[in-house]
């Protein structure tokens, strides 16, 4: 399988593309910053379509993990940047895969 894990270079997502990497599953992880990993990664910035939107063509799955980090005080500038971070992320997934010609199944 293909996995996509936008936001992937963090812990959860760093956990999930060892085990999908380990399994057999070929792993792309979108990120802000390259990382050195057994899988590859793409670069992106989480709000526009750009160079890694053919990851998506043909990919079985995407596991959005975008966003900014909730390990932080709760006032109100840090709830907006943590809202908008996984909205504009979301959103931007969700053109790239309206524009797939093969999508992911589940995402």
């Amino acid at each position: 399988m293909k996995i996509v894990i936008p936001g992937g270079s963090g812990q959860v997502g760093t956990v999930l593309a060892r085990a999908f990497h380990k399994r057999g599953d070929e792993v792309v992880v979108l990120s802000r910053k390259s990382i050195n990993a057994a899988w590859r990664g793409v670069q992106w910035d989480g709000e526009t379509l750009g160079d890694w939107v053919p990851e998506i063509e043909g990919a079985d799955a995407v596991i959005n993990l975008a966003g900014q980090s909730v390990n932080c005080r709760y006032n109100d500038q840090n709830r907006r940047l943590i809202t908008d971070s996984r909205v504009k992320s979301t959103k931007v997934i969700g053109d790239a895969i309206a524009q797939a010609w093969n999508p992911p199944r589940v995402w």
